[in-house]
């Protein structure tokens, strides 16, 4: 069942509800155990999530494939003399993969795609309104996400590459990152023309930070100005919190400082979402 599909049945049992009659025969059954409109439209937000297969496939597998060769790596690359090591990176690592592929690649892309196909449009001109689509967007996608932090983080510990004691903390972390990471997709999925640019969009918004971040190449290998100036991006403030989190990791920013910075950077974004979305192709900027 499309999006497109359950809007006639979402559109009908909602103005009949409001009109406090029936808008005729119903396949979900009569009106006392029939789901009202929001569990509706979440009930086909979610199938379209999983049926979607570049975007679910991609956030399924992408940050579950390279964790399994991270987690593999981290016991052949041998240590460094000085510095946390690869072993002391893989936790920050798939963590920041898990936080940025699906907020990213699966939010943007669908709702550029829902818009090219006319379905925000029509879907805000009925009772259901464009605030419950978009909040019946989120939860198969921050589920997901949210399972693959507590996989990562689980077997991070027990592999021994992280301390059990800062799993709270790590989880905490990683949430900052969906938030931000959940902020530049809706912001990408609102502007984007099409499901392809928001895809392509979506890529280097999340590769580029991911081996700028210092994770990948520490920043201090680079020219000094260079080296200044990519520590102050968000996402490297959020991955100088994972690294502080590990055991011989430390934090080039206080700790407070980069949680402001992540958590303002990711306010600030999603009110720039909400601000710029565009929920027709005419609809002026």
């Amino acid at each position: 069942m499309s999006t497109e599909a359950a809007m006639g049945a979402i559109t009908g049992s909602t103005t009949a509800a409001m009109n406090g009659g029936t808008a005729g025969p119903d396949p979900d059954g009569p009106p006392s155990r029939r789901p009202g409109p929001t569990a509706q439209l979440l009930r086909v937000q979610s199938r379209e999530f999983v049926r979607e297969r570049r975007g679910f496939v991609t956030s399924l597998l992408l940050p579950l494939g390279l964790a399994t060769l991270f987690f593999g790596m981290a016991f052949v690359v041998p240590e460094s003399g000085s510095g946390p090591g690869f072993s002391g990176m893989v936790v920050p690592l798939v963590i920041f993969l898990a936080v940025s592929t699906s907020p990213l690649m699966a939010t943007a892309a669908s709702l550029a795609d829902a818009r090219a196909r006319g379905t925000l449009r029509l879907l805000g001109t009925t009772p259901v309104g464009r605030a419950r689509l978009i909040l019946t967007h989120v939860p198969a996608r921050l589920g997901l996400v949210l399972a693959q932090i507590v996989l990562l983080i689980t077997v991070g510990i027990a592999l021994g590459l992280a301390p059990a004691e800062n799993a709270p903390a790590l989880f905490g972390v990683a949430l900052l990152g969906v938030a931000l990471f959940g902020s530049i997709g809706y912001l990408l999925g609102g502007l984007s023309a099409t499901a392809e640019s928001a895809w392509n969009v979506s890529v280097f918004f999340q590769m580029v930070p991911f081996l700028l971040s210092g994770l990948v190449l520490p920043l201090n290998t680079l020219p000094a100005p260079l080296d200044s100036a990519l520590s102050w991006l968000p996402t490297s403030f959020f991955a100088d919190l994972l690294l502080g989190l590990m055991p011989h990791g430390g934090s080039t920013h206080p700790v407070w400082l980069s949680v402001m910075v992540v958590a303002g950077t990711a306010v600030l974004v999603t009110a720039l979402a909400v601000r710029l979305f565009r929920w027709d192709q005419g609809e002026p900027r």
